[in-house]
């Protein structure tokens, strides 16, 4: 009997494994074109005679993109329809990878990267609950696999870079491949959507608890601020560590790039145990112990510069910065207000979409080919994530006296 009520269960998986594979190929290339800019940096400074702070410029517009198009994109993922969302964010992917082929000056490299931030905006509101909907009962397991697929290209790309030196063969790959995984998504099944509708009888009321509880004006608005600073880290970090090793450890260039390659990796490897860790203790816990951990790394980049010192902290802001602890962040603004997730979830990603505009834009007004200046960046990142840390101390203080 139970082999029977298991069976349709795993039938319907395999019917969305399609659809599964679409949208982790997507962010495969949606994480090598997160840091392709960086990566190929010497080649696009060429390309659209400029220098390092122009090459700022264009990556801050990604972020503009995303705040631009983050509120609409949800909405129409819930009006039109998680495919059509989909493709929305797929096809403006492909737009900003051929703005990267044909750009020949900053203007049009800058118009192209607004492609690049609706691509995350309609790729994160429609991927995510399209797989939520599909796999109902391992939907964080499968959503986790999101980030894996990203951690996982972008640990392999500078290997590819020292490979195939040429950005615009390697931006033309990314296409061909996107195009096939466009004709994919458009023929798989996806499942029904999940949707708001009237209740059928009185809302169950929300039980209302005698002890402390967390308030949205102090804790609510210091974990969206963590939402900002939490991703201002490791994104800072992805984009300008192989300027740090050219610039400051004079490494040798795939030497320097590959930096992002132990930052991925360990990314990957977080992806999976902070899954693992956040069933076993409480997430202000993890946010705590992960944000020290970085911050001690950044600390130790800055003011022992060495390249054995850069591939330690790449690794450790790949695994306590970018393997989960943004989720961990969401996870307990969740558990603290449950009645308004929807609501708290969207200041929370909209915190976060600013750390792709002022991260870069702030970079860009400091950073350009000295060693000082783009030690002074890193310096920035390692004041911020200290900041991070004072927050969530009041935040770990605060939660000792919640009844939750």
């Amino acid at each position: 009997m139970e082999l029977k009520e298991k069976q349709p269960m795993t039938m319907k998986h395999r019917t969305y494994l399609p659809l599964a594979t679409g949208i982790y190929l997507n962010y495969a290339i949606l994480g090598m074109a997160t840091i392709i800019i960086s990566q190929y940096g010497t080649q696009f400074q060429a390309l659209w005679h400029t220098d390092m702070k122009g090459l700022s410029t264009v990556i801050a517009m990604i972020g503009i993109g995303r705040l631009l198009t983050i509120l609409v994109a949800g909405y129409l993922s819930d009006r039109l329809g998680r495919r059509k969302t989909m493709l929305i964010g797929m096809l403006a992917q492909i737009l900003f990878l051929l703005g990267l082929v044909f750009s020949t000056n900053l203007i049009s490299a800058c118009v192209a990267a607004l492609f690049m931030g609706a691509t995350n905006s309609f790729g994160d509101t429609s991927s995510y609950p399209a797989l939520t909907d599909a796999f109902k009962e391992n939907a964080a397991s499968m959503n986790s696999l999101v980030k894996a697929a990203m951690s996982l290209a972008q640990f392999a790309l500078p290997f590819i870079v020292a490979v195939q030196p040429n950005a615009k063969f390697t931006l033309i790959v990314m296409v061909v491949i996107m195009a096939l995984d466009i004709a994919l998504i458009g023929m798989t099944r996806f499942a029904p959507q999940t949707l708001k509708s009237a209740p059928t009888q009185a809302p169950e009321k929300v039980a209302v608890k005698s002890g402390a509880q967390p308030s949205m004006l102090i804790d609510g608005s210091l974990l969206i601020v963590v939402g900002f600073t939490l991703s201002f880290t490791f994104y800072v970090f992805s984009q300008y560590a192989p300027n740090f090793g050219s610039s400051v450890l004079h490494m040798s260039a795939n030497g320097a790039k590959s930096l992002i390659s132990w930052y991925a990796m360990a990314s990957l490897i977080s992806v999976f145990i902070t899954s693992s860790l956040v069933t076993r203790l409480k997430p202000i816990k993890l946010i705590f112990t992960y944000t020290l951990i970085s911050f001690l790394g950044l600390v130790q980049m800055v003011t022992f510069p060495n390249a054995d010192g850069a591939r330690l902290t790449a690794v450790l802001i790949g695994f306590f910065a970018a393997g989960g602890i943004w989720q961990l962040g969401l996870t307990l603004l969740s558990q603290y207000f449950p009645a308004e997730k929807g609501k708290v979830t969207g200041y929370y990603s909209f915190a976060t979409s600013l750390t792709f505009f002022v991260g870069p834009l702030v970079s860009s007004l400091i950073i350009d080919d000295t060693a000082a200046s783009v030690l002074h960046v890193f310096e920035i990142d390692t004041g911020v994530t200290l900041f991070s840390l004072i927050i969530i101390i009041i935040l770990f203080i605060r939660n000792r006296k919640f009844d939750l």
